[in-house]
């Protein structure tokens, strides 16, 4: 049976919300529009091949880290509370600037993910909106979606639907263990809600960025090569979490004036999360 609320005990506010940002610095005025009608914006380049294949160093030790702890490679996941490498990526000038030009001055990242598709990994990400698992209110987040490998056709690439994000919360069904679903959602019907599926095509080092309630989703990783990306979500700060009182966040850029959110310094290390 479909399900149109992951978490029934929280009142939320889930529509989109469009940039209203008439002069923005780093994207250009089609960029913007573009994510207010399609609810996506990408390729943008952000790092250099020098710097990507930094990144990509960087994923391959916390990769052998993790491998050495008994996880998987999708385990490294909200690690910026441990890891300086990962909080030194959510505090790039050049995303800051992308993800201001949509969000305003005020950003707080919350939430960090590798999705490491591994050479032959029969999983799919099967088609979702990020926001119906987050216990976030209202849907205002932002997702940068940084290659740290090339994503190409082969590799299990993400795949956005154009313009699905107008519709709010859609229906989905909760995954059967034969879909192989890296998470535990699943939109069936997702041609439907907009328009013909495009697939995130980027080189190492650049980005994508999409709103909350895109519906995406990514096939197996068919390829004999490893396809990795980091997500990165902002807001910002008048998003509440399910807590009323605090939550934790790194205020990247401008301030909380409410103090609702409390910062995360940077981690010294970059070490496992025990």
């Amino acid at each position: 049976m479909s399900e149109t609320n992951a978490l029934p005990d929280m009142q939320r506010e889930l529509r989109f919300y469009p940039a209203q940002n008439q002069s923005p610095r780093h994207l250009t005025s089609t960029q913007v529009e573009q994510f207010n009608d399609k609810g996506y914006v990408f390729p943008i380049r952000v790092f250099d091949d020098t710097q990507a294949t930094a990144n990509t160093a960087y994923f391959d030790d916390l990769s052998t880290k993790a491998t050495a702890a008994g996880l998987n490679s999708y385990s490294i996941n909200g690690w910026h509370n441990h890891c300086g490498g990962i909080w030194d990526l959510a505090m790039n000038d050049r995303i800051l600037d992308l993800v201001e030009d949509l969000l305003g001055p005020d950003l707080v990242c919350t939430m960090t993910h590798y999705f490491a598709k591994m050479p032959g990994d029969q999983k799919q990400v099967s088609f979702h909106q990020d926001a119906s698992y987050w216990p976030l209110t209202p849907s205002k987040v932002v997702t940068v979606w940084l290659a740290i490998d090339h994503v190409d056709a082969d590799n299990g690439p993400m795949t956005f639907v154009p313009a699905s994000h107008i519709h709010g919360q859609i229906p989905f069904d909760p995954s059967k263990p034969e879909e192989q679903n890296v998470l535990n959602q699943a939109v069936h019907d997702y041609t439907r809600w907009g328009d013909e599926p495009v697939a995130v095509i980027l080189k190492a080092g650049q980005v994508s960025l999409h709103t909350d309630l895109l519906l995406h989703g990514s096939e197996p990783n068919t390829s004999d090569r490893r396809r990795c990306g980091l997500t990165l979500r902002y807001h910002p700060p008048d998003v509440r979490r399910n807590d009323p009182n605090h939550a934790s966040g790194i205020i990247c850029r401008g301030s909380d004036p409410s103090g609702y959110w409390q910062h995360v310094e940077r981690p010294e290390s970059d070490e496992v999360p025990q």
